[in-house]
């Protein structure tokens, strides 16, 4: 059974279904104003480079305090955008002006049943957006009804051996202050670094399909076989890790274990995953780009160094432990 409609106009959640994002208008100049001087007041001393997520804290009433704020902020659009839905909180997102401050190719947590229910990252800009700041950049039609994979930070993406083919499909969300990018949890997207000389403020904030249960699996990756652990979990449990650059990786210590399911996420490479980014592209209604790769002949003295960069896969450089400590040295410096 499909999702029911979240969307109040047929004809946004029609576009939503097909692209798996939709932009729209969503806070005033003045809702904008209140959450940017909150962010200031929130924030007095900020890191000299880097990318940071609020949830990335350990301080557990500052993570509260800014989820409840964007719930009552953002409930006038809510009320008048969604139906049927459930708001789960929300964060904020920043990027200091720096060249490490880019937030790598992903897709969100599967966190309900996507076969019947629907969870949406709701990015919300505090300033204007540019190519130099640090875009949203999506990948259209990705989205769990064009290619249905479970997620999780112990888990790998399906696009991760090849996953140059997936960044050149990206198409950079250039929005005003207070729009909205709507995204299916599913969707395929990255941010490159902040080049401009200003910070880059934005908010992500959490809506699901009404009183949808929410979800995370865990997979011991000390195991070789393809045992997946479903836990239940509470409404607020993005904001509930203390550490969160290691709590996200070791087995939940909230929530209800619902028991081991077997799965296995299918890895696409080469042609059988551009074969399947093009279509995700064209359905959505993008031009695919037709990028040929060209490989230069490189001098024989860098041949032992190039190949024993290239035959490592974004998995093998991007694990989840080599992510975690790059986001805590970005944000720490340590």
């Amino acid at each position: 059974m499909p999702a029911p409609a979240i969307f109040k106009n047929p004809e946004h959640q029609a576009t939503f279904e097909k692209q798996g994002f939709l932009v729209l208008p969503f806070l005033n100049e003045e809702e904008v104003r209140h959450m940017d001087k909150l962010f200031d007041e929130l924030h007095p001393n900020l890191p000299a480079d880097g990318f940071f997520a609020g949830s990335y804290s350990s301080d557990m009433e500052y993570k509260k305090r800014v989820s409840e704020e964007i719930k009552i902020v953002f409930k006038r659009r809510y009320e008048e955008v969604f139906q049927n839905y459930t708001p789960f909180g929300g964060a904020y997102l920043f990027k200091m002006p720096a060249p490490n401050s880019d937030l790598f190719i992903h897709q969100d947590w599967t966190v309900v049943d996507e076969s019947k229910n629907i969870a949406l990252n709701i990015w919300t800009p505090l300033c204007d957006i540019t190519p130099e700041n640090g875009p949203l950049m999506v990948l259209p039609g990705s989205h769990y009804a064009a290619f249905p994979v479970m997620r999780a930070p112990t888990m790998r993406y399906f696009f991760d051996h090849d996953y140059h083919l997936a960044m050149e499909q990206l198409e950079p969300m250039i929005v005003k202050a207070g729009t909205a990018v709507i995204l299916n949890q599913s969707l395929i997207h990255y941010s490159p670094p902040n080049k401009s000389d200003k910070i880059r403020k934005a908010i992500t904030a959490g809506v699901k399909t009404k009183d949808a249960q929410m979800i995370f699996h865990y997979k011991d990756t000390e195991r070789n076989d393809n045992q997946i652990e479903k836990f239940e979990m509470d409404d607020d449990f993005f904001i509930q890790f203390e550490d969160f650059f290691k709590d996200i990786y070791k087995r939940p210590t909230v929530g209800t274990s619902l028991g081991f399911i077997e799965y296995e996420v299918p890895m696409l490479k080469g042609e059988e995953l551009k074969n399947r980014l093009r279509k995700m592209k064209t359905d959505a209604g993008f031009t695919f780009k037709e990028i040929e790769e060209k490989i230069p002949e490189p001098q024989v003295a860098e041949i032992v160094e190039m190949t024993s960069k290239e035959e490592k896969n974004f998995w093998q450089v991007y694990t989840p432990m080599n992510i975690a400590r790059e986001i805590k040295f970005r944000v720490t410096g340590k």
